[in-house]
């Protein structure tokens, strides 16, 4: 192997190593979240046939709409694991 060409190979290797190291870190940052389409099945699950409103609220998603029996119902559902806080 010519000795040019060990260089380019150290800097790819280095440049490699790196983006595998920022990749690594950056799951914390951007963990996987669950959909809106999620988050409206997740409500249909717990009781609601109508969904009237769905908003994005920092760490989770807020759902209000009503059951079968037309009464008011809210959730609260964890955008990170689709869990229902309420």
């Amino acid at each position: 192997m010519p000795i040019l060409n060990q260089p380019r190979r150290l800097l790819a290797a280095l440049a490699l190593n790196t983006l595998v190291a920022i990749s690594a870190h950056g799951e914390e940052t951007f963990a996987a979240t669950i959909s809106e389409r999620q988050a409206r099945d997740i409500a249909w699950s717990a009781g609601l046939v109508h969904v009237e409103e769905i908003i994005r609220a920092g760490d989770r998603w807020e759902v209000a709409g009503r059951t079968a029996e037309d009464d008011e119902m809210s959730l609260d559902i964890d955008i990170r694991n689709g869990r229902i806080l309420d």
